[in-house]
């Protein structure tokens, strides 16, 4: 494009989006009142219970639930989540939160919504419904993540149910026919990028999911945790991971522009196309790939620690939890479930069917670790190398990643130069803080 748009005030936040921009004139002083333990005839008499999860790992949970449904009486509906997390999926659930309704009683919520959430007084506080022992379960570097992510003045309204980490998956047979050795540092990324990039065939270096909303900040943050910035700060960091990104996409051309458009769904796809020699992703690539009987093998997807930038090696951490919508249609019944999903022998048995329901938990880390599971494995690695990172915290956290994903997207299709998305960045950070 020749002509770069004059940036105004924050466009991007416009539409529906309004709708979690207003949730904050919703935060009040109002405490609420948990209710007993209830009784298995009382749920035995309501309706199904609604679950919103992701639908890659809607089966995983059905295999534990006869054991609930028997129990109680109760059977349990899926709703799936949107193909992209972020806005849309969070402004789905906070129109209906501010009308006083959910169509949900238990919501596998991610990090996005759940501040807000819990600021607005839309989640059950959780602290009377689950047990100590399920809190005592998880292990320390846990601890200050549950304290930031999923709680609210001193009260916990969101239990974690997945460690999400960005592992860098590699194509080693690629790499053994060529004689050379995964990338460790953003040098060698292009360096490397280079030798398997053929655009006339569709095959690139390395790739990600950059659609937006939401997908584009994550890897943003990525780059960002490895320069030693905090994206929701513009600093120097920051720059430093845009303008890693621009060359890899526009100066060394090792990485597809058309990852823009990208979900993560098709970012896998062009692994599993033989297009990609490595890349970030989530673990949920670990179920994903072992389901490819056709095509996978061990060395089409090893681990090794992510290339490292100015601050080393580097990636961050998020993940999704369990939480309760205020409003849900069966409240006592939704807090018998997320007890039944959240107790140890479950959580095991979850984490081992679906990498997304698996997080740092002692009981999963223990049985996990003795059965040989690669997903705890690549956990030890990645913390024993000190090379995660925690993710960068905003309250209004939706909004602040669409500041990220628009002055970056500006930036990546050279609407505005890096120093001018810097400085709109900040401004309008500055803008949601006051």
């Amino acid at each position: 494009m020749n002509t770069k748009p004059t940036l105004t005030r924050r466009t991007f936040l416009k539409g529906s989006a309004a709708a979690i921009a207003a949730a904050l004139s919703a935060i009040g002083d109002s405490k609420f009142q948990t209710q007993g333990i209830f009784a298995p005839r009382i749920v035995r008499a309501q309706e199904p219970l609604h679950v919103y999860l992701a639908p890659f790992a809607q089966d995983a949970v059905r295999k534990v639930l006869p054991e609930f449904e028997e129990a109680t009486g109760l059977k349990v509906d899926f709703e799936g989540l949107p193909s992209t997390s972020g806005m849309d999926t969070q402004t789905f659930l906070a129109t209906a939160y501010a009308s006083k309704n959910s169509p949900f009683d238990v919501v596998s919520d991610s990090d996005e919504g759940a501040p807000l959430f819990m600021r607005a007084g839309w989640l059950m506080p959780l602290d009377d419904i689950i047990p100590q022992e399920v809190w005592d379960d998880f292990t320390d570097p846990m601890k200050p993540v549950i304290e930031v992510w999923h709680s609210f003045e001193g009260a916990r309204y969101r239990v974690p149910h997945e460690t999400a980490v960005g592992f860098f998956f590699n194509r080693q047979d690629w790499y053994d026919e060529k004689g050379v050795s995964a990338p460790q540092t953003w040098e060698e990324v292009i360096e490397v990028g280079k030798i398997f990039t053929d655009e006339s065939k569709g095959v690139w270096g390395t790739t990600d999911g950059l659609k937006k909303p939401g997908l584009l900040f994550v890897f943003v943050a990525h780059l960002a945790a490895a320069a030693g910035g905090n994206v929701f700060e513009f600093d120097d960091g920051t720059a430093q991971a845009l303008q890693f990104l621009y060359d890899m996409i526009r100066t060394h051309k090792i990485f597809p522009e058309t990852a823009l458009n990208d979900d993560y769904t098709a970012q896998n796809e062009l692994y599993f196309q033989d297009k990609i020699a490595f890349m970030r992703q989530w673990p949920f690539i670990l179920n994903v790939a072992a389901e490819r009987t056709d095509w996978y093998a061990p060395e089409k997807l090893t681990v090794t620690l992510p290339p490292a930038g100015p601050a080393g090696s580097k990636t961050w951490t998020g993940g999704s939890g369990w939480d309760i919508p205020t409003y849900a249609p069966n409240p006592e019944g939704a807090k018998e479930l997320i007890r039944f999903l959240t107790r140890s022998d479950i959580a095991v048995k979850l984490a081992r069917e679906q990498s997304f329901l698996g997080c740092l938990r002692k009981s999963i880390i223990d049985a996990l670790s003795a059965e040989g599971n690669p997903l705890v494995q690549y956990w030890k690695m990645y913390s024993d190398a000190n090379a995660v990172a925690p993710r960068p915290f905003h309250p209004k956290v939706s909004q602040a990643q669409s500041v990220v994903d628009d002055m970056a997207s500006l930036f990546l299709f050279n609407q505005v130069s890096l120093t001018e998305a810097m400085k709109k960045g900040k401004e309008l950070i500055a803008e949601l803080e006051e």
